[in-house]
């Protein structure tokens, strides 16, 4: 792995885990956190990994977006009235980037994750598990703008537009009860040590599939988001179909009836 200033990289299993490490600063998003993201997202798209976990450390997931930088319009000298878009296309690459990987991927919440920037990071992620103590928020109500990195599309997509506008214009505090209760977190624990555990039985799940399957499996669930009924059937056999052919298949099959037979 390379060697990071603001993020720290881990290959347990082939899970690759993703610190955020910038904790004086609540782990908030700046220009170096972003290329490393990118970059290391570029070599985990490229490599033999099975999933990715992105996490972070100290007190919070993520805070955002660092108030001090160009990503907040501070230190800005272009006068364009289109600089403002030209920084965000930038940084929206990190949310298409983690949204796109082909590997299952798992959001740990420390701790807080708001903003766009830091509740944008963990949305694009395909799961979550969260501290009961986390808590979730959005920030355009408070500054006159629009919800931004991708969360007017990820949020109302597991909570309905209702919500998703409530929390955007009134900068709803979301509780690790109430993210679990509306499908925002899939899994709330009491403390570190518990969330610890959640992620290490994560990865030990992940390790024991097919870096195949896990991929065509989490794209034939995209899928059945948007296509029909007869559309999803047939590509769940064209899948399986592949998948009844590999290697992995054959020997998880004999194990399975090995077990089923010593059980009879």
């Amino acid at each position: 792995m390379s060697d990071y200033g603001t993020i720290a990289v881990e290959d347990r299993d082939s899970t690759w885990i993703i610190t955020l490490r910038r904790p004086d600063k609540l782990n908030a998003l700046n220009p170096q956190m972003l290329a490393e993201l990118l970059d290391v997202l570029g070599k985990l798209r490229a490599s033999d990994a099975k999933a990715m976990v992105l996490t972070g450390s100290g007190r919070l997931f993520s805070a955002g977006v660092d108030l001090d930088t160009p990503f907040f319009m501070e230190h800005v000298e272009d006068s364009s009235v289109y600089s403002g878009k030209r920084l965000l296309d930038d940084q929206h690459r990190v949310i298409e980037s983690i949204y796109e990987l082909p590997v299952p991927t798992l959001a740990v919440l420390n701790g807080h994750a708001c903003g766009g920037g830091g509740l944008g990071l963990a949305m694009a992620c395909d799961l979550r598990f969260a501290l009961h103590s986390a808590q979730l928020w959005m920030v355009p109500g408070a500054l006159d703008v629009v919800q931004d990195f991708g969360l007017s599309w990820l949020v109302q997509r597991l909570v309905g537009p209702s919500r998703a506008l409530h929390m955007a214009m009134t900068g709803h505090r979301v509780g690790g009860a109430e993210a679990l209760a509306w499908g925002l977190v899939n899994e709330v624990h009491p403390d570190a040590e518990a969330l610890g555990r959640a992620v290490d039985g994560f990865v030990e799940r992940v390790a024991e599939q097919g870096t195949d399957a896990l991929q065509m499996l989490k794209t034939i669930v995209r899928l059945g988001g948007s296509s029909s009924l007869r559309e999803q059937l047939q590509v769940e056999a064209i899948a399986n179909g592949l998948a009844f052919q590999s290697e992995e298949f054959a020997a998880k099959k004999r194990a399975y009836l090995e077990k089923l037979g010593g059980a009879r």
